[in-house]
């Protein structure tokens, strides 16, 4: 997909969700910093920020931008024993280009988008795929 005007990523949002408890991750990368929030049901208990490189965010966005021609399907739920759910969102400045979900395996390219947020916030702070 040409990164033309109509399709310019400008953020992306990973949420993951353990169901059996009310325990909810929203991690939001944005175009200098990705924000990560912890919450109890719709209640924040906390939240932090880190700085992302320009270096960082080009690699990271260039793999956004092959997730929109690499994946293949919404849904990359599979049957697990555990709870988990995570949802995925690639947007532009006024939309959402692609949103997949899916349980404990991650979409094509997710185990390299979680490479480059863990080497920025920590393993500590990654809660998806």
């Amino acid at each position: 997909m040409a990164k033309g005007s109509s399709n310019h990523i400008t953020s992306c949002t990973i949420s993951w969700q353990n169901t059996g408890d009310t325990v909810r991750v929203v991690t939001k990368v944005l175009q200098t910093e990705i924000q990560v929030r912890f919450y109890d049901g719709d209640k924040l208990i906390s939240g932090r920020i880190w700085p992302m490189s320009e270096q960082q965010k080009q690699e990271l966005y260039s793999i956004l931008y092959a997730c929109l021609e690499d994946w293949d399907c919404d849904d990359y739920t599979v049957d697990a024993s555990d709870s988990n759910h995570w949802q995925f969102k690639i947007c532009t400045q006024g939309s959402c280009l692609r949103t997949v979900c899916g349980t404990t395996v991650p979409p094509p390219h997710g185990a390299e988008i979680k490479k480059i947020l863990t080497g920025i916030i920590g393993e500590d702070n990654c809660y998806f795929f």
